[in-house]
Formats: C-alpha cells, sequence, structure tokens
C-alpha cells in the first residue's frame, strides 16, 4: 500500500496483522471525512423555483476559468465598480445568469437578495484578515466546512460577510455596507436541524432568517406557498439524486410586540436551573413559523480518492460495510453507487421508519419479501444481516 501525495507507504508492525485481518466481517463506517474528502463545494442552488450553478467537472478547466472570468465581468457591470472582495480563483458557484435576474426590478431579484442576505448573515463564522496588506482578502473559520462554503459563496457572489462585533454583524452587500444587530441566535443542532438568527436591519425592520434541512424548514413555511414549494422539492430531489447536500432558506418578518414577548420567554428559558435545553428548544420552535420560503443550497463534498476501488475489493472479500451518513435519502443512495457501496445486482431495501416499531416493522416485512432468495437478508436468534 502506497500514498502517493505523501510518498508514504504502509508500514505492517505486527507478523499476525494478515491472520487477524482475515476474521474481519463487518466494517462500519462515517462517510463525511472517512469515505469523503470533507471538503464542500458549493454548485448550485434553487431561488424562488430557477436553479443557478453550472456543473462544470474535474478536468474542464478552461471551461472553469471562462466561467469565472464572465462572472468577474459581471459582477463589474452590475455593481458599477470593482467588488474587491470576491476570490474568483476559488470560486465554485458559475454562473452569470444570476446578475441578470439581480439587475430587474421584480420578485426573482428581491428573492436572489433576501437568499443572499440569509447566508451571509445566518450563521456562527469568524472572519479574519490573514494578510493586512490585502484588507479585502477574507478567511472563514466555521463550525463546520457546509457553513463556510456557503459564506465563502454569498461573499463571491457579491454579498460578502466582514466581521462580527459584539451584537453588530457587518456585511458588504453589492459593493454597499450594511450593519446588522444580532439579538439572538438559535443555535443548529442534530436535533434541531436547522439555526436561526434574529436581526434588526438597518430600516428598523426585525427579521428571522433561517436554514436547515428541507423535512424541517417546509414544515414551518406559512401556508398559500404550495407551488414554491413543490418547485422547491424538485430541485432538492434533484440535487440530491446528483449526490448533492442539500438546505432550506426561508426568512420571516417579525412585529415587535411579538419580538419583545418571545425575548422575555427566551431569557427566562436560558436562565432556567431546570430543563434549560427542552425549554430553549420549546420557545425557539414557537418563533421559527410561519417562514416564507427562499429556496435551498446545493454543496458537494467529494469522495477521496480511491474509495470506490477499495469497497470494491472489500466486497470481493465477503465483508460487509455499514456507512452512517445524514444525508437525505436520495443523497446517500447516489453516493451508495458512485462509491461501489451499491450496485445494480443488489435489491435496494429503503427503510424510512420514525420510531422503532416503525422500522422493525419494515425491515421484518422485508425479510419476509427477500429472506428466502436473498441469503444476506436472513436472520436468526434476532441477529441480522446486511441491508442493502
Amino acid at each position: 500500500m502506497y500514498y502517493a501525495p505523501a510518498e508514504r507507504r504502509c508500514v505492517p508492525k505486527s507478523w499476525n496483522l494478515s491472520d487477524d485481518l482475515g476474521q474481519v466481517e463487518y466494517i462500519f463506517s462515517d462517510k463525511t471525512g472517512t469515505l469523503t474528502q470533507n471538503v464542500m463545494i458549493f454548485r448550485q442552488c434553487t431561488i424562488r423555483g430557477r436553479v443557478y450553478g453550472e456543473i462544470v467537472g474535474d478536468d474542464e478547466l478552461n471551461r472553469a476559468a471562462e466561467l469565472r472570468r464572465a462572472m468577474d465581468t459581471r459582477i463589474e457591470q452590475t455593481f458599477g465598480a470593482p467588488y474587491l472582495f470576491r476570490q474568483s480563483a476559488t470560486a465554485t458557484f458559475l454562473d452569470t445568469s444570476v446578475y441578470d435576474d439581480l439587475q430587474t426590478d421584480n420578485t426573482q431579484a428581491r428573492a436572489i437578495f433576501e437568499f443572499f442576505t440569509v447566508l451571509a448573515v445566518c450563521h456562527t463564522v469568524i472572519s479574519s484578515v490573514p494578510d493586512p496588506a490585502h484588507p479585502h482578502v477574507l478567511e472563514y473559520k466555521a463550525q463546520s466546512p457546509d457553513e463556510a462554503a456557503l459564506v465563502s459563496t454569498a461573499r463571491d457572489v457579491g454579498f460578502a460577510f466582514l466581521r462580527r462585533d459584539k451584537d453588530r454583524v457587518y456585511c458588504n452587500f453589492r459593493g454597499q455596507d450594511h450593519v446588522f444587530q444580532l439579538l439572538a441566535t438559535l443555535e443548529f443542532t442534530s436535533a434541531r436541524k436547522r439555526m436561526s438568527v434574529i436581526v434588526r436591519c438597518e430600516d428598523g425592520r426585525l427579521m428571522l432568517l433561517s436554514k436547515g434541512a428541507d423535512s424541517v424548514i417546509m414544515d414551518r413555511i406559512r401556508a398559500n406557498q404550495e407551488r414554491l414549494r413543490q418547485a422547491t422539492l424538485g430541485d432538492l430531489e434533484l440535487f440530491a439524486n446528483h449526490g448533492l447536500r442539500t438546505l432550506c432558506l426561508g426568512y420571516r418578518i417579525l412585529d415587535e410586540a411579538e419580538y419583545t414577548t418571545w425575548k422575555r420567554d427566551y431569557d427566562h428559558a436560558m436562565a432556567s436551573l431546570g430543563d434549560r435545553e427542552t425549554e430553549v428548544e420549546e420557545v425557539s420552535d414557537r418563533i421559527e413559523r410561519e417562514l416564507q420560503l427562499i429556496g435551498g443550497t446545493a454543496i458537494e463534498d467529494k469522495l477521496q480518492d480511491g474509495v470506490p476501488a477499495t469497497i470494491a475489493q472489500l466486497a470481493l472479500a465477503g465483508i460487509k460495510l455499514w456507512v452512517l451518513t445524514g444525508d437525505k435519502t436520495e443523497t446517500a443512495i447516489n453516493i451508495g453507487y458512485s462509491c461501489n457501496l451499491l450496485n445494480n445486482d443488489m435489491q435496494l431495501v429503503v427503510v424510512t421508519g420514525g420510531d422503532h416499531e416503525g422500522t422493525r416493522a419494515q425491515l421484518e416485512r422485508a425479510l419476509r419479501e427477500f429472506g428466502d432468495t436473498h441469503a444476506d437478508l436472513s436472520f436468526a436468534g434476532g441477529g441480522g444481516g446486511a441491508l442493502a
């Protein structure tokens, strides 16, 4: 075994290593950062039912360079001056049509502005200027690479997050400086599957900005958005079928009286000495409702080199591989095929139970249906085999 980038070979430290490896029957693996590079690349987005972003392959270097030059030109034409915060060499979102729509005075232009405002403001990213000689070159540090990719893309499109100072968020949108007063941050957790911020805009409006899993955000949008909801879900499913990670974005204009009442309850929950986490979630859930849906994002997390070939060899050796992922079902299936975890000779069984009993019922139904013809699905004494 040889790893070319580091010029290192695998050096066994035990003479009986091959005997130990020969006993391995199951491998349990995480996906992000294990099978994938954990390097997030913003590829596409859907805004008010319209898809933006061209997919350019790694081998299409000339095409990517051409699109980046076109983006640079359109930004200067749209903003009326050079936009110094864009880092063109590393920009991954490539589509000049977003500026065509942004220049119009209609609902789509406003939706684009709101979309990138959410990306630029709704986060916990910390910015820095690595080189004081180049103050417009910003570097972002985030809790997750997904969040850094979202904020970086907003910056490269023309909606730059500059810095935060106590309860102020400083941004530059299309060459104009803006300041938002940060009133509350409802942070992302694996249980919530979303994050929100409440800010006061320069015109005095109170806004709730949210982003999160589509299953969570869609349950919180206000009524009378069915056409937009269906169009957005269709685009997100298309992204997921290409193996891209998706998020939904929404916002809400808050009434001053409603916010004052909510803030009092929120502060009380934060100071609770009892079950503070549950109380905070209940209060947060109350205000994260009646959202205006804006659209969704699609981010690529590339497989590490050699992963498909390695998994194929493990399968030939009779080793069963289980992979844990928090992706949408469609994304997980697409990645399963791309990394050779799944193939066309397998019987695909999708289990979507929301609780213990529901999951068990679906597994038992699959065993009854396929158990006689698929040895891997048979079980005895409560034990189980591998489900593709």
